[in-house]
């Protein structure tokens, strides 16, 4: 009889437990979805905007429905909070409140989407999480939209692919930058054409097919390796047989809307291959057994984790509500300068647009040079305060070129010699339009430090604020156009323009 009794006290102690964590929990997920609505905001519309990452509506619902098959064994032992759990809450906070003191979306959505294991831990403890560990890992691992630098590498793994087969097959080619050249036209492998959305989409399936299908450890590690190679593989063949089709057979069946039904019918294809490939061998399904029943000691003080971990969460938003009462930019007023050897400035032309809303000042011009009347056009913008939304010199939609207008042909580091023999590291790009190649060399500057590399740039305005001061930042941009695609010429132009350039180095006059 009290063994009986024992045995209903600890399903009672278990089940009561268990529903005060999850209740604890939900509360926890209200406080963070209502504090870091915004973020949430934010995160689902680049989920909606941006075609590369529309897969990720799918990714919490599967997570959560995962995790919901996974209940029986959450139920075989009490929770017990975790104090790292609370360390990693806090430390996710720190990492959000950083992403929004710079005006950095990234590390927003990431600690956003990271406090769900965090919390998980904070308020179920260890065993939860790894029970939990594959559902979590794959909600940080696809709902944060991470990919945008995967585009620039695989554009260029799939023209050498292309043209790599291409040739192969007899067909006469060549490669310029990211231009496919053969007799019939000029290709280019533009970012649609990187093969990113299909790379993500597929490595997404790939993990959850090989957790569902497999359950051997190599099996699933070599299907997700697969699931990422094949897409790869895939984009450089499809873009092979486009260029193929079109100069074979002509250009319309390879341009428009057969191109565009040619491409999904091909990703289609090769994605059934796949998962059939794995389906053969897959393993035998084991039906889960419920683990055995225990009691643990009960949790006792350690819920005041709980509580600490919902007062972090809040304190992230109520710090940041600060900056939201910042004044409006410091207005700067630029001057064109005067350049020895270059004849005065006039209104740039419209054929090169770069954009950087939100400046506190800003100037593009157009120079003559004396010499050889070859032009060169300078673009200069200056940001003062603390970055923040609207207000920032590295953000979405800032760029050195219109993309709309043009596209990047090749990209690649170039020490630019400045007055008095200053030696800045700029970015190069060759850019084509329909008005012909362009080259454009740029870096940026906050204070007196200048880096071509846009998180060389974030980090010393971070720095900057950490000590409290007023950062003062910018972006100088030289332009001329190749001429007869002689690009050396149009490098020692701008070269040449640059060591005349004064206060280049400064991020502001």
């Amino acid at each position: 009889m009290n063994r009986v009794l024992a045995a209903r006290t600890g399903i009672f102690e278990r089940r009561s437990g268990w529903t005060l964590a999850v209740v604890a929990f939900a509360i926890a997920v209200v406080v963070l979805i209502a504090c870091y609505w915004q973020t949430l905001q934010s995160l689902v519309g680049v989920w909606a905007h941006d075609g590369t990452y529309q897969y990720a509506f799918l990714i919490f619902p599967l997570s959560a429905w995962i995790a919901f098959d996974l209940r029986q064994g959450l139920r075989a032992h009490s929770p017990v909070p975790s104090l790292w759990g609370f360390v990693a809450v806090a430390v996710l906070v720190a990492v959000w409140y950083a992403g929004h003191l710079l005006d950095i979306n990234l590390p927003q959505h990431f600690a956003f989407v990271a406090l769900f294991p965090a919390l998980v831990l904070a308020c179920w403890g260890w065993r939860a999480l790894w029970v939990l560990a594959f559902p979590l890992a794959y909600l940080v691992a696809f709902a944060v939209p991470w990919g945008d630098g995967l585009v620039g590498p695989l554009q260029d793994i799939t023209a050498h692919f292309a043209v790599r087969a291409l040739e192969i097959t007899g067909t006469p080619v060549l490669l310029n930058g990211r231009e496919i050249v053969t007799s019939s036209a000029v290709w280019m492998v533009a970012d649609a054409c990187s093969g990113v959305k299909f790379f993500i989409a597929c490595t997404a399936l790939g993990c959850l097919y090989a957790y569902l299908m497999y359950q051997r450890a190599w099996k699933r590690v070599l299907f997700v390796v697969l699931a990422a190679i094949v897409p790869v593989i895939a984009n450089g063949l499809r873009v092979y047989c486009t260029v193929l089709i079109g100069d074979t057979w002509g250009l319309h069946y390879a341009t428009g809307t057969d191109h565009m039904i040619f491409g999904w019918q091909f990703f289609g294809t090769v994605l059934v291959l796949l998962l059939l490939v794995g389906w053969f061998f897959r393993d035998r399904f084991v039906a889960r057994k419920a683990p055995p029943a225990r009691v643990d000691k009960p949790m006792g003080a350690r819920v005041v984790v709980w509580v600490a971990a919902a007062i972090v969460l809040i304190a992230g938003p109520v710090l940041a509500a600060g900056l939201a009462s910042a004044g409006q930019p410091e207005a700067v007023h630029l001057t064109a300068p005067t350049l020895s050897g270059w004849s005065g400035s006039r209104a740039a032309a419209k054929a090169w647009q770069p954009s950087f809303k939100g400046a506190a000042g800003q100037l593009q011009a157009t120079y003559m040079s004396a010499a050889h009347g070859e032009a060169v056009e300078l673009f200069h913008a200056v940001y003062t305060g603390k970055p923040r939304h609207g207000h920032s010199l590295i953000t979405y939609g800032n760029d050195v070129y219109n993309p709309a207008r043009s596209r990047i042909l090749a990209s690649s580091g170039r020490p630019v010699e400045l007055t008095g023999g200053v030696v800045v590291n700029a970015r190069e790009l060759r850019l084509a339009n329909a008005d012909g190649s362009r080259l454009v060399w740029y870096w940026y500057c906050v204070g007196r430090h200048c880096s071509a590399s846009p998180v060389a740039a974030k980090l010393l305005q971070a720095w900057d604020v950490l000590r409290g001061g007023t950062p003062r930042s910018a972006v100088w941009a030289l332009s001329t156009w190749i001429a007869d695609g002689n690009a050396e010429r149009a490098r020692a132009n701008l070269q040449a323009f640059a060591r005349g350039l004064p206060a280049a180095r400064e991020a502001a006059p």
